[in-house]
């Protein structure tokens, strides 16, 4: 049977560039081609994607397999090539550092000192005094001297700049009659809100207001914090703070089992880790209740996704916002990147799904198992034997079943999902059981009624977010004298229907946030 046409799409920045037809054969396999595209591109970092998009509408992705085993579809290689004509012009971060706008070449001393004092000002964070720049620019008047131009001068003295400690380090001074507990300067500041937020130096909006003196005016401090959430770079929140609390920079690292999991490849990896992202962002920049990580009623999937979870009507590579009925899916906890972090190359793990929930979701994780505890005997896993009534040999003994007996009913109601989050009745020839009994005595069966008890307990998942953010946000473990901040950041937000702005408010009012703890000791 000859193997369909199909559409080569080449796209920048989701731009498309180029679409071809790929031709098939009638040895279900393909023409091997090359196909020129030329594009415009303006200087800087570009995403360059090229796809078959209606791969993502296959039922099965081994439709897309040769008999031999092998893809009947594939991009080999992409060359690039360029820029044919290039721009004469100086490029933007050259204008950046020569701020007085010579041409390239027609600098003077003058011009060198301002470019070299600028660029100070931005990668130290705050005001450089005339000493400071003094000593970067005694490097022009050396290269000069060897018979440099006053730009390989300048060149020198921004290597000297990006190797000094005040760029590479966030160095916090300690006025000379602080004695204790005191707030950080106003540019110091700003730099705790721009890492925080946006993972990168202040803007100059920032350091204007740190000039100012202005920014920790609580409506100043509002209105930044609302625009810096709302600009591109507040994903460092989704980027980095997300991606370390749900763990999803673990998704990969061990990947499941080919055998096991034939239709999970890398890219459908990769849209669990956007579905997640996605959501995240939404809650974040919805300004929704924090409680939607635990359940919400959508989420983002496209024609890939939607085939493994079994969610009708969505096709094609692009992401779209799903609404969801929350029988099968909603928050966190069933989303795929979360299920198979939590889970074996080969299988599931009530144990490990358990604990997944009870540390990053509740912020009480059981302790280490005893190292002398047996590995799970896996024969007739799936056949003759379920996972729950194996698992019931771990809580025998008296030593495992402490921590078990918290851990192994959330992961039971989270059976119902395989290794790799696709939805399943049976675990091989065995139903599935999804009842589960918390220590507190409270019941449930399956992902719904879970979830609703962990919406239950919004105090202590307030708690454990609030700890993990503000963890994040100050660079350093928590204190004891930190409980009590973090205890009126949960009142605030339960007065405020947990909103997520309220979180990150709190946080950057907060003492811990906005002071530091002198080198003579005290409390901050």
């Amino acid at each position: 049977m000859a193997a369909p046409p199909r559409k080569l799409i080449l796209t920048i920045d989701g731009a498309p560039i180029m679409a071809e037809v790929v031709e098939g054969t009638t040895t279900f396999g393909y023409d091997r081609g090359e196909f020129t595209a030329l594009a415009s591109v303006k200087a800087g970092a570009r995403n360059l994607r090229a796809s078959f998009p209606e791969l993502a509408d296959l039922t099965d992705p081994r439709q897309n397999i040769n008999p031999d085993q092998r893809r009947a579809l594939f991009v080999d290689y992409l060359d690039i090539v360029g820029p044919f004509n290039p721009s004469k012009a100086s490029p933007a971060s050259y204008r950046k550092v020569f701020v007085c706008d010579h041409a390239p070449g027609k600098h003077t001393a003058e011009c060198a000192r301002r470019a070299i004092e600028s660029v100070m000002r931005r990668a130290y964070r705050r005001p450089v005094s005339p000493t400071e720049v003094d000593g970067k620019y005694k490097l022009v008047a050396v290269a000069r001297k060897e018979g440099d131009s006053i730009d390989e001068g300048v060149r020198l003295a921004l290597q000297a700049i990006l190797v000094s400690p005040d760029f590479l380090f966030h160095i916090e001074r300690d006025p000379k009659v602080a004695a204790g507990a005191h707030p950080v300067s106003n540019y110091e500041f700003a730099s705790r809100l721009s890492y925080f937020l946006w993972g990168s130096m202040p803007d100059e909006d920032l350091s204007s207001l740190a000039d100012q003196g202005q920014l920790r005016k609580p409506d100043v401090l509002a209105k930044q914090v609302r625009r810096m959430m709302a600009e591109p770079k507040g994903s460092n929140l989704v980027d980095n703070f997300a991606a370390q609390w749900l763990q999803l920079r673990n998704l990969g690292r061990t990947k499941p089992d080919p055998a096991r999991f034939p239709t999970v490849d890398d890219e459908l990896l990769d849209n669990m880790r956007k579905e997640t992202s996605l959501f995240v962002d939404a809650v974040i920049k919805e300004d929704r209740s924090v409680m939607d990580f635990v359940d919400a009623p959508f989420t983002f999937v496209n024609g890939i996704l939607a085939h493994h979870y079994g969610i009708p009507g969505v096709a094609g590579e692009q992401f779209q916002r799903v609404t969801l009925d929350g029988e099968k899916r909603g928050g966190l906890i069933t989303q795929g990147a979360i299920l198979t972090v939590s889970s074996y190359p080969t299988r599931t793990s009530p144990p490990v799904r358990g604990k997944w929930v009870l540390e990053n979701l509740l912020g009480a994780a059981p302790p280490p198992p005893p190292p002398d505890v047996p590995v799970l005997n896996e024969a007739n896993l799936g056949k003759t034997v379920s996972m729950r009534e194996r698992m019931e040999q771990h809580r025998k003994d008296p030593s495992c079943a402490v921590c078990h007996n918290q851990m192994d009913p959330i992961g039971f109601g989270l059976e119902s999902y395989d290794a790799v989050g696709a939805w399943r009745d049976k675990d091989g020839d065995v139903p599935i059981d999804t009842s589960g009994v918390l220590p507190d005595g409270k019941s449930f069966r399956g992902a719904k009624d879970l979830k609703q008890i962990l919406r239950g307990e919004s105090a202590g998942f307030t708690r454990n977010l609030t700890e993990k953010m503000l963890t994040f946000a100050l660079g350093r473990g928590l204190e004891p004298f930190d409980r009590r901040v973090v205890e009126e950041i949960g009142r605030k937000m339960e007065q405020n229907n947990y909103r997520f702005s309220t979180l990150v408010l709190e946080i950057v009012n907060s003492k811990p946030f906005q002071m530091r703890t002198g080198e003579s000791g005290g409390k901050g």
